[in-house]
């Protein structure tokens, strides 16, 4: 935007885009907010972005380029070697492409501010060509100056100081790095001094960032401008109640869709963003990717094509249980039946012949309501995101009486539980004992750097201290070299962590007649799980991370993570027996 708010104001008053009336609270409020006008417009739905950009390219002869379009294919990659990386970082530039002959030599620059005389004879001097300014977003030229200089995903922890427009670049700064790094998560945590930016990558929460506390006001500001789409309304001046928001945009060259959260604390408003990068989830596999064990894939695979009943999955927030239902819908999908989602929100666009609704609480629009819906539309598979109270989970055991195939998640600690949890919600045990097929646990765990990993056999000491039991530990430390126990050194590729990518790690019980008729007598949790593990020689989740850890694919580390369960574990033979078909 132009930093010239006297005539962008003008401009689009004599263009009649805005009102005297409307200008005059946008210039009051820019200056209480710390933001620009333009954005300051934009967020009062004075004006929309791309009308404000396509009005000042005309008005300023310039043209608009959208640069991130096909993932700054536009961009010249050769033109890294004629402007350095600090003058596009410092000035908010970028080169698009250049024109060199006997007669002329010109550099298109894409720029947030076309009016910076400066900025346009600097760029001119270094490159010794004329400069044709082309209109952009700082996002844009953001994502493509990250893309043109491949810039390595190393972290750093950057530290801002106190400069008039900080804000600004902070958080499209924040944005563009967790993608580039992979982040699912953004944490924004104000303290007594300074402002903490963690960001959770492979699961654990690594610091990137800090700027003073006197600029977090205008950071979370900014993030709730962004983040005040049409399907939320976050209100910039309230600070003193949670609120939810939503952010869409491209970043970094992805498209990106980001749940925005803040909560009152007690330094200033503590802002949580969950990223979803859709390019990167463009492609969700079948059960096969989700690299169970070969006998536990057969099983479930057996459960999933089952003509009717309830397939569980479960685990905490953020275990891949989304991941894990939509690789099955794209398992069993075809033309010949009808497949319908509901979810909060959707996160992975299915394609093919799967038909996917969003709920929208806020008009009324919820889980049960849905469902209701759905069971007139002729459905053959439902898959329900999450049965949080007792109507969903009842209209849930219908459809799977009425000869549907049902797939939902539900939050528990071990696969037994999730029968138990039903029962809770309010479903009658019988009815619980009759509908459901699976029920399958998860956690996602770190895998080893292959490009760092080394042989590492832990002490007695590391091993016990995990759970261990002491038969299995002799078993291990007996013959350690017929198992394959890494650990990662660090390098450049795994940011020095040792880790790089996850996996998930799973639990499966199987409904057969002597669990079905445990779940009838409204059996405890344990009881279901250690009849499970005898008759149907089910693996625990703690051992399924112990042969995970022996084949050589995460670290011991790594199970911490993992329900230990008060069982006596299977003998090592046993538990590896599972990699075996």
């Amino acid at each position: 935007m132009i930093k010239e708010p006297g005539k962008l104001g003008e401009l689009l008053i004599a263009k009649k885009i805005i009102t005297t009336a409307q200008l005059e609270e946008a210039l009051k409020k820019m200056q209480e907010f710390s933001l620009p006008l333009g954005e300051m417009l934009i967020h009062l739905r004075y004006v929309s972005e791309h009308m404000m950009l396509d009005t000042l390219s005309k008005h300023l002869g310039v043209d608009f380029l959208n640069i991130a379009e096909n993932d700054y294919q536009i961009v010249d990659r050769t033109l890294s070697r004629v402007l350095p990386l600090e003058i596009c970082q410092k000035n908010k530039v970028l080169p698009i492409f250049q024109i060199i002959d006997e007669e002329i030599r010109e550099l298109t620059l894409a720029m947030a501010d076309p009016f910076a005389e400066d900025v346009i004879t600097e760029v001119a001097s270094i490159t010794e060509c004329r400069v044709n300014p082309v209109l952009a977003t700082i996002a844009a030229i953001e994502g493509g100056i990250a893309k043109l200089y491949s810039i390595k995903t190393d972290i750093k922890i950057e530290k801002y100081s106190m400069q008039k427009g900080d804000a600004t670049s902070i958080v499209n700064s924040m944005l563009q790095n967790a993608v580039r790094l992979g982040a699912s998560d953004i944490h924004v945590d104000p303290h007594e001094k300074e402002c903490i930016v963690r960001m959770r990558i492979d699961g654990v929460l690594e610091p990137v960032s800090v700027y003073p506390i006197a600029l977090h006001p205008s950071v979370a500001t900014r993030i709730k401008v962004l983040a005040s789409g049409a399907n939320a309304n976050m209100k910039i001046e309230d600070r003193r109640l949670p609120q939810d928001g939503a952010i869409v945009g491209k970043y970094d060259g992805h498209q990106v869709d980001c749940r925005v959260s803040t909560l009152p604390s007690l330094f200033g408003e503590k802002v949580v963003i969950r990223l979803f990068d859709k390019d990167k989830a463009a492609y969700i596999g079948r059960i096969r990717d989700l690299k169970m064990s070969p006998r536990m894939e057969l099983k479930f695979r057996r459960c999933v094509r089952h003509p009717s009943g309830i397939n569980l999955v479960t685990g905490p927030t953020g275990s891949g249980k989304t991941t894990t239902l939509h690789a099955v819908i794209n398992e069993i999908s075809s033309v010949g039946i009808s497949v319908v989602t509901v979810e909060d929100p959707v996160e992975y666009q299915a394609g093919g012949y799967v038909n996917q609704s969003s709920l929208m609480p806020a008009a009324g629009y919820t889980y049960s309501r849905a469902l209701r819906a759905i069971m007139r539309q002729d459905p053959d598979v439902i898959l329900i995101g999450e049965v949080r109270d007792r109507e969903t989970a009842d209209i849930a055991t219908q459809a799977a009486l009425t000869g549907h195939r049902v797939f939902t998640t539900l939050h528990t600690d071990n696969a037994a539980g999730s029968f138990a949890r039903l029962i809770d919600i309010g479903v009658e045990h019988f009815l619980v004992s009759s509908t459901t097929i699976s029920s399958l646990n998860q956690r996602l765990i770190r895998k080893v750097c292959t490009n760092c990993a080394e042989e590492h056999v832990p002490t007695r000491i590391e091993l016990d201290d995990i759970g261990i039991d002491s038969d299995l530990i002799d078993e291990i430390l007996k013959n350690p070299q017929q198992f394959s126990m890494r650990r990662g050194m660090g390098c450049s590729q795994c940011r020095k962590t040792g880790y790089r990518g996850r996996q998930g790690v799973y639990e499966l019980i199987t409904v057969t007649p002597e669990i079905r008729e445990l779940i009838h007598k409204n059996q405890s949790t344990d009881v279901v799980a250690m009849t499970a593990r005898k008759k149907d020689n089910v693996n625990m989740i703690f051992e399924e991370g112990l042969r995970l850890f022996l084949t050589g694919v995460t670290t011991l580390g790594e199970m911490q993570h993992l329900p230990r369960g008060d069982y006596k574990m299977k003998s090592v033979a046993e538990i590896l027996k599972d990699s075996e078909l």
